[in-house]
């Protein structure tokens, strides 16, 4: 047996957990296919630790000593699974819980967001979701590659995201010959089909199920032509001076408040930054809140325009040429200017000859191996991949790979009187910060999500399969809040070529987390929401017959009390940075002011890996001023 394939007894295993997660009317062949297919996705470690999970449930004792049954849990009835299942989920065992949480995750997900092949699930009608947009009308002209031979260049760039997008354009520009190497596809055929699960294998990275090594904090990364922001929301916000400052202060002295004030212009002009004063219902309900109580709430700078009441699929990446992407912007002007771009072409390692860069090593998607020579090697492979590629090929630095910071993120269902439907709509539009700044800069914000059902099954805690699904019958009604942590703690991503993230979230950073939590409940509820839910393995719920000072009070006590301990409480990140950290000093940091990684000549990174600390905001924005930033200065050295 080879890894990848299951076993008959795996798959009974399968079958019953997704018999038991699923609602009777699911489709469940189509979904128990999804979900083998999203099995074998895992890179091979991470399979086995699945497995040997699967392996828990196959044989009797973890089900006698869950539920008294003799019987391995594919051979239980459904209230007898339900109870092995949820003694998982609350037990103090921790890898017990990380167990419930892999399984509920991976099929709650598959049972919503499958389709067959007309793209269509039976359970989206109950819920009011349309499935796919029928108006799309557009399909990128970009020129991209997908099998390419050795090649000769000035400059390859690593990454074709946020940060090797805009080095790509600006070194094409001077007058270079620039080569982009992406690891994933290019996303237009994908970003036609408006689908969810679709969209998730193909554009993420480990489509869509990276995650903490402990499973207990969901990690989402772009990993396509135009990376995070081919998927992202569009929300474009600057370091705060206060942040700048600790940025300053965190890297030796590097000035990021004067030197990137050009870049942010530079980038925010190309990208066409602008305000929109529709809301849809989602980021409606955060603005009624904030309004309701004097918070301070802005309307969110935006890479898009135009965009109406058919958006809100813009993770599955947009398909109206509305979000200005790097594969919208930037990249167009590299081609323009001469550059290639070959997509499915993953860096295993950058040559590095007497301290000077010489090129890179790449695997194709068909296997075959792709060198290409260049003096100059730009990497913006992303803060999980850059210090995984530096460490293979020779980087030395104590710093490598530690320091990440995900702003980990968790939200509140808010259910309202009237339909939501949060997949509809400008994404991201609003932004709350009264509780930014709880201790020297830290805190979270408040912004809306676009959950669609796949992701939001996934999310909503399941204490059984009948009250699961009457949630998801009424998510059409509900609204997806969060609060973006900015993290103090740190994390770290191994080196030893499995990439595996590690990361907790501390006692500083979670007593922040809770308490912009508890702000946010109350904020929905000023709202008008008619019931709160948060997304803790045994949900916390208040109603707003019962939100009363008082009440909203004991809700925070509880929150408090509850912690966040690890597959207890759903955390998400889709923000990371650190990991090849930015210092004058090279015994305090991998790469230097203008990107350059210390000792050696011609390597330059530009992804947020460079970021000193967390950055309080969504990234994007300023990793394209510091790709900018860094790609003028060397173009000028």
């Amino acid at each position: 047996m080879t890894i990848g394939d299951f076993t008959d007894r795996e798959s009974a295993t399968l079958d019953a957990l997704l018999a038991t997660f699923a609602p009777p009317d699911a489709d469940r062949s189509i979904a128990g296919e999804a979900l083998r297919t999203a099995l074998r996705r895992l890179a091979p470690h991470r399979l086995a630790k699945i497995r040997t999970l699967i392996g828990m449930l196959d044989g009797p004792l973890l089900t006698f000593a869950l539920s008294g049954r003799w019987q391995s849990f594919a051979s239980l009835d459904l209230r007898s699974r339900e109870r092995v299942l949820l003694a998982m989920a609350d037990s103090r065992l921790a890898q017990l819980r990380m167990g419930f949480q892999v399984f509920k995750r991976l099929c709650g997900f598959v049972t919503y967001a499958a389709t067959d092949e007309a793209g269509a699930n039976p359970l989206w009608p109950s819920i009011g979701y349309p499935g796919s947009r029928s108006d799309i009308r557009t399909i990128s002209d970009l020129t991209v590659v997908e099998a390419a031979g050795d090649i000769d260049c000035d400059v390859v760039v690593v990454g074709s995201g946020a940060g090797g997008g805009v080095a790509a354009a600006l070194f094409s520009q001077a007058g270079r010959r620039v080569v982009v190497l992406e690891a994933g596809p290019a996303p237009d055929t994908i970003a036609s089909m408006q689908r969810e699960a679709d969209a998730f294998g193909s554009l993420y990275l480990e489509s869509g199920l990276c995650a903490t090594d402990d499973l207990s904090i969901s990690v989402l990364a772009g990993s396509c032509i135009g990376g995070g922001t081919t998927v992202n929301w569009c929300t474009s916000l600057r370091l705060t001076d206060k942040v700048a400052r600790q940025w300053s202060e965190a890297s030796g002295g590097i000035d990021f408040s004067t030197s990137l004030a050009g870049p942010y212009q530079a980038v925010s002009e190309r990208l066409g930054i602008t305000t929109t004063h529709l809301h849809n219902e989602n980021n409606a309900a955060l603005l009624r809140g904030a309004r309701s109580l004097g918070w301070p709430h802005s309307e969110i700078p935006r890479n898009a325009s135009h965009c109406g009441d058919g958006c809100g699929y813009c993770g599955f990446g947009c398909a109206y040429g509305n979000k200005r992407s790097t594969a919208q912007t930037y990249l167009r002007d590299a081609v323009a200017a001469g550059a290639s771009i070959v997509a499915g072409a993953r860096v295993e390692r950058i040559i590095i000859k007497n301290r000077r860069a010489a090129g890179v090593e790449a695997t194709l998607t068909d296997g075959r191996q792709m060198h290409v020579r260049a003096s100059t090697v730009v990497l913006g492979a992303g803060s999980l991949r850059s210090p995984g590629i530096l460490r293979r090929s020779g980087v030395e630095s104590p710093h490598l790979g530690k320091h990440l910071r995900l702003h980990p993120t968790t939200a509140i269902f808010a259910e309202f009187d009237e339909p939501v439907e949060m997949w509809h709509g400008p994404m991201q539009t609003i932004v709350c910060d009264k509780f930014e700044d709880i201790d020297d800069g830290y805190g979270a914000k408040f912004e809306a999500v676009p959950a669609h059902p796949g992701l939001a099954a996934s999310a909503i805690a399941w204490r059984s399969q009948e009250s699961h699904a009457a949630v998801m019958a009424r998510l059409r009604n509900a609204a997806a809040l969060i609060v973006l942590t900015r993290d103090r703690g740190e994390g770290s991503v191994s080196d030893d070529g499995r990439d595996d993230v590690r990361y907790r979230v501390d006692s500083f950073d979670g007593s922040h987390m809770l308490a912009a939590l508890a702000g946010l409940v109350r904020l929905a509820f000023s709202a008008g929401a008619r019931s709160v839910t948060t997304l803790h393995t045994d949900p916390i719920e208040l109603e707003r017959r019962r939100a009363s000072d008082k009440n909203l009070t004991s809700f925070a006590r509880t929150l408090h009390a509850r912690g966040v301990a690890p597959n207890r409480l759903a955390v998400y990140s889709a923000h990371q940075m650190g990991t090849c950290r930015m210092h004058r000093d090279p015994a305090q940091g991998v790469v230097d002011e203008t990107g350059r990684v210390h000792g050696v000549e011609g390597l330059i990174v530009v992804d947020a890996s460079v970021f000193p600390l967390s950055s309080s905001v969504n990234p994007m924005l300023t990793i394209m001023a510091l790709a900018h930033r860094s790609a003028t200065q060397n173009l000028s050295a």
